[in-house]
């Protein structure tokens, strides 16, 4: 009879490595975006550089940026299996959200990032210790 332990090993390791594919592919993504987001500084500093920039082009810029930013923790999340790394993706996607924020909304949503931001590090300082892996070991027990 099998184990219930030795037949959930297939499927975690085929999640897993499901998982490192997607991380691979968004770093693929991460890798093309890294062209685009050139192309677009490009066009706004060198090709138009008599024009000055305006607030919604550097705002569309660092956009781009900060979107590259929290894919490459996503993979770095899907490839380490980590409290700490789920805490920094929300971190950079809080932050992402703080910069990006229209100029004609109130100071409201700003409070409530800074709020947000600081209950993640307060998380990170109090209740994440540093050996809390969540990976799963495949190698069998000696």
């Amino acid at each position: 009879m099998i184990k219930k332990e030795d037949a959930k090993k297939p499927i975690l390791f085929i999640a897993y490595v499901l998982e490192y594919l997607l991380a691979f592919i968004l770093i693929i993504s991460v890798f093309l975006g890294i062209f685009d987001t050139l192309r677009i500084i490009y066009t706004t500093y060198i090709i138009n550089f008599n024009m000055p920039i305006d607030y919604t082009q550097l705002n569309h810029i660092f956009a781009q940026i900060l979107l590259l930013v929290i894919g490459v923790e996503i993979a770095i999340m899907l490839a380490l299996h980590k409290h700490s790394a789920l805490l920094e993706v929300l971190l950079y996607g809080i932050a992402r959200k703080m910069l990006l924020i229209p100029k004609d909304h109130g100071m409201i949503e700003i409070i409530l990032g800074v709020i947000a931001i600081g209950l993640l590090f307060l998380i990170q300082k109090y209740l994440i210790s540093e050996n809390n892996d969540l990976s799963t070991n495949f190698k069998p027990e000696d």
